[in-house]
């Protein structure tokens, strides 16, 4: 079976000339549907320009990122919007949430541009992140676990095939960070959908199904964890 993600031999700089600095050097890698996925690595490895690739956020100077079959690497940004609502869900270490929303109305936000609202769908999705009373709070009357909860709700609002998480757990207390990952794992591995998720997170190796290291720009080392853990176990 073909990939879901595809990144062939991706290169990106930023900068001109002799002050350019390689953010990825040559990168490859694939995700599988349904796959759990871990980047790991230093600050400054790459890991964020990585995401941002694949999210169309930003394009490669050389190589090619497949999704779906389909190359994201040249969309407009028309189509790279559309490419993201339609099929990322995207969820951020500040999480990102409107303040003047509820946790449903933020839920439903990236509906709007599918033209439906879904309200029974969001109202679902935020049961299975355990905040289904708390739909009609703002993110100011929430905890960071829950406003963290809550990113993870929107991001499943259109139901995507790839979810990509950049430190989704760097702003919380252990106990919080440990709860969060695991839902978010769980929660993925339940809808199959891919997860490729940046965290320094050691214990979150023992949940996914790969984990690829960043250092330098390069892909330092590709393992399987060996005594894998249910999600949330």
């Amino acid at each position: 079976m073909s990939p879901l993600v595809a990144m062939r031999c991706v290169t990106k700089s930023y900068g001109r000339a002799s002050t350019a600095i390689k953010a990825l050097d040559s990168v490859s890698l694939e995700a599988r549907l349904g796959e759990l996925v871990q980047v790991t690595g230093p600050s400054g490895a790459g890991k964020t320009t990585l995401l941002n690739l694949i999210s169309a956020l930003d394009r490669p100077d050389t190589g090619e990122i497949l999704v779906a079959g389909a190359n994201v690497t040249d969309l407009s940004l028309a189509g790279a919007a559309e490419y993201r609502n339609k099929q990322v869900g995207i969820i951020f270490q500040s999480y990102n949430l409107l303040p003047q929303l509820t946790a449903l109305e933020n839920v439903l936000l990236p509906m709007i541009p599918n033209g439906r609202m879904d309200r029974a769908r969001a109202l679902e999705l935020l049961d299975a992140v355990g905040l289904a009373d708390r739909s009609a709070h703002t993110p100011a009357q929430l905890s960071g676990g829950e406003q963290q909860r809550v990113a993870i709700a929107r991001a499943l609002a259109n139901d995507p095939l790839l979810v990509l998480a950049d430190e989704p757990t760097g702003n919380l207390d252990d106990e919080n960070a440990r709860n969060v990952m695991a839902l978010l794992c769980r929660t993925c591995r339940n809808r199959g959908s891919t997860l490729i998720v940046v965290t320094h997170d050691r214990e979150v190796a023992h949940i996914v199904d790969t984990v690829f290291e960043l250092r330098g720009g390069i892909i330092a080392g590709v393992k399987a964890p060996a005594n894998k853990a249910t999600p949330g176990s």
